[in-house]
Parts: structure tokens; sequence; C-alpha cells
């Protein structure tokens, strides 16, 4: 049992579904990417300069001092092999019958020779090359068959000095009698290395202080480019930092040409902040103009609603007398069809907005106007109503409008002329005349039409009291009303004219408000005519 719990007390912690819970564990690749990737890109960057460039030239350091030690050792080689071939056998009999059994060498050469008799054996060497290099360790170096081994082709071995910090280079070769030819020993001819030693540890001295000011120097200047560099991103870092506290109109200086990435980028970025800041503008437009929309819809009904409500309270009542109960349902009934004319607008404002398609078809614009002044004649009896062209004609006799074709919805243009007229018959006194001018021009001015092409043109007149030309803009709004003549007792809501801009504005037309002369209203409708095809008959223009 004890052995049970102590082996549970050793057991993983377990979570809910009883499952042992993975401890985190550290690595050390972990524990360095971290602070690594903590770091600004410009300073990375740096790092990786200075990093590469260190690399760099250790790598390049290395090779120089170890191509500069091994040609030295290659010279040491050549030297003593020439001196091997020189000093020969003979070199060797004349030391060992010099006076005294041979001086020594006048050199740093060091000579040692191994006669397989015995008796001839030595060591030649100068008393201070032995104090200064001291004396090659051949100690079992010597050998003749191993050095028999390698005739032909000498070996170069290199050995430690009776003085440890030094290194010999010495050559074995073979020695022979003179007279028989044959081989009677092996000797050795040593030069010391300390000069070769000194020569290469001092360029690398040399090479490692210039690898250190290199890299000083290539860190402090990498840091320098690359933080200069990343002026242009630090720029587009403050450029967000101003539109993050809501100034949209922050661009970014372009510095770079566009062939470079931070160019394209700055581009790019000025690109999409003027879209953006554009789609901005657009919905705080569009976003004062539904609230203001909404505020003026809700005045429009609340008067209707507050009547009809009144009305109907006062009914129920029982506060209206029995004569007045016609005139009240009278009245309840023309609350009633006002707010119904004026929830159509709004419906119809509604779907304009939301771009619903229209029938477009060809049609001719003048019919469209003999409808409307028929219908005008019936709904106003006693006000004149006629059909003109648009350019008055040079003689006295009373000219034909011009059948003008256009393309567009039949509908729609339909309403623009009944909401035309019913401006005319609410807001000029009883019995004024109106007429309706049709007509073409060829100058046109609408925005996506060709030169030639040219325009239909629609005016209808009045000779009322007119429209001031500071308020000639403003008729055009949705609820915009004049304070003389354009109230609510007339029965307008203020969106006929929103209604008759927005079709024309669907059409790629222009509507605009001028003064009639003699005094009164016009309102001139300009729609594009349709291209015009080419006469399959005519015949061909000489070149």
């Amino acid at each position: 049992m004890a052995a049970a719990r102590s082996a549970a007390r050793t057991r993983a912690p377990l979570n809910k579904q009883h499952r042992p819970i993975k401890r985190g564990r550290w690595h050390p690749l972990i524990a360095v990417q971290r602070p690594w990737q903590a770091l600004p890109l410009r300073s990375r960057l740096a790092l990786m300069t200075t990093a590469v460039l260190s690399i760099g030239l250790l790598i390049s350091s290395f090779v120089v001092t170890s191509m500069l030690e091994r040609n030295m050792i290659n010279q040491i080689d050549a030297q003593l092999r020439v001196t091997g071939a020189a000093f020969g056998t003979e070199g060797l009999a004349r030391m060992n019958n010099a006076p005294g059994g041979g001086g020594p060498l006048p050199s740093t050469y060091y000579v040692e020779a191994d006669y397989i008799s015995g008796d001839r054996d030595g060591q030649w060497i100068h008393p201070d090359t032995s104090e200064e290099y001291g004396v090659p360790q051949l100690e079992g170096k010597l050998d003749y068959r191993t050095v028999l081994a390698n005739e032909g082709d000498p070996q170069i071995i290199t050995v430690d000095s009776s003085n440890s910090p030094h290194k010999w280079r010495a050559i074995l070769m073979l020695l022979h009698d003179s007279n028989t030819k044959e081989y009677v020993g092996v000797a050795a001819i040593a030069l010391p290395m300390k000069n070769v030693t000194e020569t290469v540890e001092r360029t690398r001295l040399v090479v490692a202080l210039a690898d250190v000011v290199i890299i000083l120097v290539g860190a402090i200047t990498s840091t320098y480019l690359v933080h200069r560099s990343f002026r242009s991103l630090r720029q587009i870092e403050s450029v967000a930092g101003r539109i993050a506290q809501g100034d949209l109109s922050a661009r970014i200086l372009v510095t770079e040409p566009s062939t470079t990435e931070v160019g394209s980028l700055q581009r790019a970025i000025n690109t999409m902040l003027t879209q953006n800041e554009h789609a901005f503008s657009v919905q705080v437009v569009a976003q004062e103009r539904m609230t203001r929309f909404v505020s003026d819809a809700s005045h429009e009904l609340r008067t209707p609603l507050a009547a009809i409500r009144g009305y109907g309270e006062l009914y129920r009542m029982g506060g209206v007398p029995t004569d007045r109960t016609g005139e009240v349902m009278s009245r309840i009934e023309t609350e009633s069809n006002r707010m119904g004319r004026l929830v159509d607008d709004l419906l119809q404002l509604a779907r304009m907005d939301e771009g619903r398609e229209m029938v477009m078809e060809p049609l001719s614009i003048t019919e469209l106007a003999i409808g409307a002044l028929s219908d005008m004649a019936v709904l106003a009896p006693d006000r004149d109503c006629s059909l003109t062209p648009l350019e008055d004609p040079d003689d006295d006799e009373q000219a034909e409008a011009p059948d003008v074709q256009v393309v567009g919805d039949r509908d729609r243009l339909s309403q623009v002329l009944t909401n035309l007229l019913g401006n005319v018959v609410r807001h000029t006194p009883a019995g004024t005349p109106v007429e309706i001018a049709v007509g073409t021009q060829s100058d046109s001015t609408l925005p996506g039409t060709s030169g030639g092409q040219g325009v239909a043109v629609v005016e209808v007149r009045d000779h009322g009291g007119g429209v001031p030309p500071q308020e000639a803009e403003k008729v055009f709004q949705r609820f915009y009303r004049s304070d003389s003549s354009r109230n609510r007792e007339t029965g307008g809501s203020g969106l006929g004219l929103a209604i008759v801009l927005g079709i024309i504005e669907r059409h790629g037309g222009t509507v605009q408000m001028l003064q009639t002369p003699g005094g009164g209203a016009t309102v001139r409708i300009e729609l594009p005519l349709p291209p015009s095809e080419p006469d399959p008959d005519a015949d061909p223009e000489p070149a």
C-alpha cells in the first residue's frame, strides 16, 4: 500500500479528462529565438550584416595566414632539398676528415649522420644556432629501413627542439660511398622554423587587429546605413500614427523611385490612403444625408399623423357635431392621401438610391411631352398649355416641336414631366400659362458623351413668380421649400424635384433651374442623344 501511494505521488498531474499534462520544456533554440524576434528589424539587419562580415573576414584571415605558413614551409623544404643534393656524401666526408674531427657549421643548419658501421656518426651545429634555436630531437627518426623505403623522394618532417617553443624542419636522406656507390647510412639536415613561426604569428596578430577594426567600422557603418535606409519606413510609421489619430489627409512623402521596393510601397500606400479618405468622405456624406433624410421624413410625416390622430380622438370623444362629420372625414382623407404620397416618394427615392435597374428603350421625348400636356389640360383647364420648339422660329408662324428620340425609361421620364407640371400647378397662380420646349443641341457638355453626339433638351417654362437665383440649386434638395410659395399648405412634400434630379441623373443627364424671360421659372433638362448609326447606302467620302 505504501509503495502504491509513493508511485501515485510521482505521477504526472492529471487534467479534467484524467490525462497527463505535458509540461513545457526549455529549448536553447527557443531561448535564442525569442529575444532575436523582439529586436527591431533595423537592429537585426545590422547584426546580420556584421555577422556575415565577421565570418567572411575570419575565413579569409585563416586562409591567408595558412597559405603564408604553407608557402614559407615550402621555401624551407626547397632549401633543404637543394642543400641536401649539394652537400652529399663528400660534404660529410670533408666534415669528418677536417682537423679536430670536423668543426661546427657556419650557418643555421643542423646536420646529423648515422652510419651503418657506426664509426663516423656525428652531429654538427654552430654553437650560436644551438643556443638560440636548440637542437632538433631526431631520436628514432634516422632509421635506415624507413629512409630506404623513401628512396628517390627524401622525407621531410617537422620535429621538436630542445628549446620547447621552437621546431625544426628536417630532410632525411641516404648516404652512399663515393667509390662503391653503396648506401652506408642515413643523414638528416635541418633548419629552424622559428622565423617562420614568428612571421606567421605576427601576420596573424596584424590580421586579427585589422579584422577587429574592420568589423567595428563595418558594424558602425552598417548600422548607420540601415537606419538611414529605414527613414522612409519610419516616415510611413509616423503617417500611420497620424492616421490612427484621425488625420485621414496625411500622406507619405515619396522619396524613392518607383523601381525600388520602398518607392513602390510609398506610392501604393498613398493610393490606398486616397481611396480610403474618399470612401470615408462618401460614407460621412451618406451618413449625414441619411440622418437628415430620416429627420426630414419624420418631420414631414409628423404633421399628417398628428392631424389624423387629433381628428380621430376628437371623433371618438364625441366632440365632432353631426353636421361636421363629413368635413372631419374629408380632412382625415386629405392628410392620409398626403401621407401616402409622401411615403410613395420616399420609397421611390430609396429605390433610386439602391440603384434599381430601369427599362431602357428608344422613345420619343416629344410624345411624352404631348401626353403630359394632355393630362395638364384635364387637371387645369384654365391654363394655356403648349408644346413649342426649343429655338424660336424666325417667322411669325407657329412652328411644330421636332420629334426628339432618346433612350430611357418611359415611365420614369413621364414621371419627371408630371412632377414638373404638378409643381407649376401648385406654385403658380391660377390661369398662368405653361409650355414645354423640346429640341436638340450639337454642343454636348454632358460627361461620357462624345464630341459630336449632341443632347436632347426639354424645358418646362412657367410664368409665375419664379425662383430666386440663390435658391436655384437648393430646390433640388430633398424636403426643401421656399419660404413664400413652397409650403405645406400647397400639399407639396419637397421631394418632387429631388425625384426629378435622381431620375435624370440615372439617365446620364442634367437638370437646372433657370429664369424664364419675362418672369417665371424654367426647368431645363438635358439628356444624351443615342449615337447615330452610319447610313449603309451613303457613298464613302473620297480619300
